[in-house]
């Protein structure tokens, strides 16, 4: 069976493999042995670069197996409650992302973000017109919301486990990635000062 190649701009090599024998090399390997180097985009930048921005709620994650049984995507639907760049696709959105488990095989990308279901997120997206979107930058440009129950306000967190981000035009991983703004109200302040410099 052939691997897919990763997308353009990103090294590291998807693994198809059985559900079962991901499971044992997981458990073997929690740290996870392999990653996708990217390059690092910073907030301003992505917000310019990406789109479509949204914040929503996820209501569906399903997993399909291509039909020559080569690659696995996963298929996420937001509920959008606010459209912060685009937003010609309506109330509802769905992404496309690299990896999954379908039909007893699992595809392992590093660095790809997840999605449950219920989850609040934020989300940077690259692509449309007429083909589904994906999140920019793999893991960089998903953010999960959550409401502080002493301010009120929604914080963010993002997971870039199996990522390697590199600066723009350098080899040597960033140690650590710069954090972002931690609070929804703030990034909304960066994605809107950087839309307005376009």
């Amino acid at each position: 069976m052939s691997h897919p190649a990763p997308a353009p701009g990103i090294s590291g090599r998807p693994i198809l493999l059985p559900a079962a024998t991901a499971l044992v090399l997981s458990l073997l390997a929690p740290g996870g042995a392999t990653a996708s180097t990217v390059e690092f985009v910073p907030l301003g930048e992505m917000a310019q670069r990406a789109d479509q921005i949204l914040t929503g709620r996820v209501v569906g994650v399903r997993s399909q197996l291509s039909a020559r049984r080569t690659s696995i995507h996963t298929f996420v639907t937001i509920e959008v409650d606010e459209w912060f760049k685009g937003g010609r696709s309506g109330p509802v959105v769905t992404l496309r992302v690299l990896g999954g488990e379908a039909e007893g095989y699992r595809l392992l990308v590093a660095g790809a973000p997840s999605f449950e279901v219920g989850e609040e997120v934020l989300v940077f997206t690259d692509g449309g017109a007429g083909r589904i979107p994906t999140v920019f930058g793999l893991g960089q440009g998903k953010f999960r919301l959550e409401r502080d129950a002493a301010t009120g306000r929604r914080k963010l967190s993002r997971s870039l486990a199996g990522l390697n981000l590199v600066a723009s035009g350098a080899s040597a991983p960033l140690h650590p990635a710069p954090a972002p703004p931690a609070t929804l109200d703030e990034v909304e302040a960066v994605v809107r000062s950087a839309l307005a410099a376009q």
